[in-house]
């Protein structure tokens, strides 16, 4: 697994990965080869919700000079180098004209910063160059040549990959990650490599209670258009779901709540961190990172969207989330979370019990001595309470704040030996 992340991001990180380019496109026809994605198609210039969907924008060729033609700054090095949306230009600039197209960033000073502003403004026309601070400071001729071979159009279309994986029912859980972010690794590529592992998982699974279904794209755009173009009977399916960010950066592991804040999924995210994740990070809605998840559960969708992400790192938005940050154990473990947030929602159910009083549980072998373990001995005892007929396995394991598996273990063991029967359970109704 591991080495199918590396491989995955080492591929790819270094594409031109912008809202609407032949890169993004590379990228996205290479994860069709793994997934069968559909692709949903948005020209540029189409208003979805209120956002416009950015113009294509394709590079050739880029590069800053001296004016004997030494190339100090080269697109081809790294895709950071150009402003994305940069426009094109050629010529000689003074030193002081030059000073309004440059960005940097004193406090790296070994990074190239990411400019992304003009991404965002459909109507935006500028060009520059972003480098890294000690070369700006090596910045001391007179004039410099400016070399942009890139076409700014509206010709082109935004792609989105959307993969569903259909379960006995139709209620969906939605997972979610950006493929923009040129030169950068941890910044969306690395989500993207830990989602198309699980998916293969998913399907994988010879049979799924829920429906599940993979949204990839662009920042905001992908999921303004998303939610545009697919129906609204589509939309009331999807009843929760979770955006993935910044995975893999060797910084601690967290999540961060829906609006809402107790929906199901964030109960299940909650007890899943506390007991499978010594270390993480809890904040609340868009507490650790902001991205997609304010479309999908905000205004008029209130689709209830946690997000699992790492703390930003000193490296991002720069050059220097590359693949030397990249922590791989990091993706390993963030895939077996969201393999445990599956295995929950699939597998509870609510134990009907069959037995009054408390189980003799030395007869079955489920005693648990209290000098070996207080806490397990009592909660043995307070699950047999909980079983009302109406609270599942999750909900008495929420309420106790245990770990599901072990109150699912303990149900399993007494529906073997006929003390309970199990009956079906949708968290999400």
């Amino acid at each position: 697994m591991k080495n199918f992340f590396y491989e995955f991001i080492k591929k790819h990180y270094l594409l031109n990965r912008t809202p609407v380019s032949e890169d993004t496109d590379k990228l996205v026809r290479s994860i069709q080869k793994l997934l069968e994605c559909n692709v949903i198609e948005i020209p540029s210039g189409t208003e979805c919700l209120t956002w416009i969907i950015p113009k294509s924008w394709n590079v050739r060729e880029a590069y800053l000079a001296s004016v004997d033609g030494t190339r100090l700054v080269d697109f081809r090095d790294n895709p950071l180098h150009l402003w994305s949306h940069s426009v094109g230009f050629q010529g000689v600039v003074s030193r002081e004209d030059l000073e309004e197209h440059l960005y940097y960033d004193p406090e790296h000073p070994d990074a190239i910063p990411y400019h992304y502003r003009n991404a965002f403004g459909f109507d935006a026309e500028d060009w520059g160059f972003s480098i890294r601070y000690d070369e700006y400071k090596a910045l001391r001729e007179d004039s410099y040549r400016v070399h942009i071979d890139a076409e700014l159009g509206t010709d082109g279309a935004m792609k989105i990959l959307d993969y569903l994986l259909p379960g006995d029912n139709q209620e969906t859980i939605l997972f979610a990650a950006h493929t923009c972010h040129p030169g950068q690794a941890t910044d969306g590529l690395s989500n993207i490599a830990v989602l198309i592992r699980f998916f293969m998982y998913l399907g994988s699974l010879g049979r799924r209670r829920y429906s599940y279904r993979l949204v990839l794209g662009p920042e905001y755009f992908a999921a303004a258009g998303f939610l545009a173009i697919v129906s609204q009977e589509e939309i009331e399916r999807i009843k929760a779901g979770i955006y993935l960010d910044l995975l893999g950066n060797n910084y601690p592991l967290g999540y961060q709540t829906s609006y809402q804040g107790d929906s199901p999924l964030d109960k299940v995210i909650e007890t899943v961190f506390n007991h499978h994740v010594p270390h993480h990070e809890n904040a609340s809605f868009r507490g650790i990172v902001g991205n997609d998840e304010i479309f999908y559960n905000g205004p008029g969708f209130d689709i209830p969207m946690p997000g699992i992400a790492c703390v930003p790192h000193p490296e991002y938005h720069s050059s220097k989330d590359d693949l030397e940050i990249v922590n791989l154990s990091q993706l390993e473990k963030s895939f077996e979370i969201l393999e445990r947030i599956v295995q929950v929602i699939e597998s509870d159910y609510i134990p009907i019990p069959g037995f009054k009083g408390p189980i003799y549980l030395s007869r079955y072998n489920l005693y648990i001595d209290p000098k070996l373990s207080r806490r397990g001995y009592d909660k043995i005892h307070d699950i047999q309470f909980l079983m009302n007929k109406k609270r599942s396995c999750f909900d008495i394991a929420h309420t106790l704040e245990v770990d599901y598996f072990f109150v699912k273990d303990f149900c399993d063991r007494l529906a073997e030996i006929g003390l309970i029967k199990k009956e079906g359970s949708n968290m999400f109704h």
